[in-house]
């Protein structure tokens, strides 16, 4: 299930109208360096937070997390114009998701000390895959999980979603990189480590996304309901997305 990074010439110019001073430079980096998505998610962490998972999500659409961390300490406004400006880079967001995003920015990477985390009950709570989906998925995805023609590819019955037990966990914790098929169409491209959702937000989205789109009638009776735990024992040991690549064949 890799999510294609986008070719250089797909970036739009830069709207510097709204940037502050810092934003441009930001921006600029971004436009000027490659489109390298990470393999792992630990190569550019962000602090936790709400929304946490929907910034690495909607950022990871074009680039990696290194500009997001860079940029550390800008104010709310330059953060709200350097969202402004990638939303001309062609990322993808509705009202709400543009002000969760631009909250955590400016609430966790902004020029203020970020809040302590709140104590917790111990109690991990429920994960609906229908949410994750929308959140981390369909940036690249797309809603109807149709993908897009020679960029992102399919997830609508998507048989690589039942190659194993947990082949489609082991694709979100670790990424994947290389040449694939879907459906008779190729692809080529690398897609990021979603590791640091929960174990239970990814079972939730792999069961979600086996029983969607289609992918239902694809379903076989050894391939049972991920559970957290499960996820939580294909974490060890880690893999790199080229042996992510490798096992896919495998099991081709």
């Amino acid at each position: 299930m890799p999510c294609i990074s986008l070719p250089a010439k797909a970036i739009l110019s830069v709207r510097s109208v709204r940037l502050p001073r810092l934003a441009p430079m930001v921006a600029a980096a971004m436009m000027l360096s490659p489109l390298a998505l990470p393999a792992q998610a630990g190569e550019f962490n962000l602090p936790n937070g709400p929304d946490r998972a929907l910034v690495y999500a909607k950022c990871r659409t074009c680039h990696d997390l290194q500009y997001v961390v860079e940029s550390k300490g800008l104010t709310t406004d330059a953060w709200d114009g350097l969202l402004s400006d990638m939303e001309g880079f062609g990322v993808e967001l509705t009202s709400d998701e543009y002000d969760r995003v631009l909250t955590y920015l400016s609430t966790y990477m902004g020029d203020k000390p970020a809040p302590e985390p709140a104590a917790g009950d111990g109690e991990t709570p429920a994960a609906d895959g229908a949410t994750v989906f929308a959140d981390n998925c369909t940036s690249c995805h797309q809603e109807d999980a149709q993908g897009i023609e020679e960029t992102f590819p399919p997830l609508a019955e998507n048989s690589d979603l039942f190659l194993s037990p947990d082949f489609p966990v082991k694709v979100l914790l670790n990424g994947m990189s290389g040449s694939i098929s879907v459906n008779g169409m190729p692809f080529e491209g690398d897609m990021p480590s979603f590791g640091h959702l929960s174990d239970a937000e990814i079972a939730a989205v792999v069961n979600y996304l086996r029983n969607a789109f289609g992918n239902d009638a694809k379903a076989h009776p050894d391939i049972p309901e991920i559970t957290a735990k499960d996820v939580a024992a294909a974490r060890d040991p880690a893999m790199d997305p080229d042996q992510v690549l490798a096992l896919r064949a495998s099991l081709k």
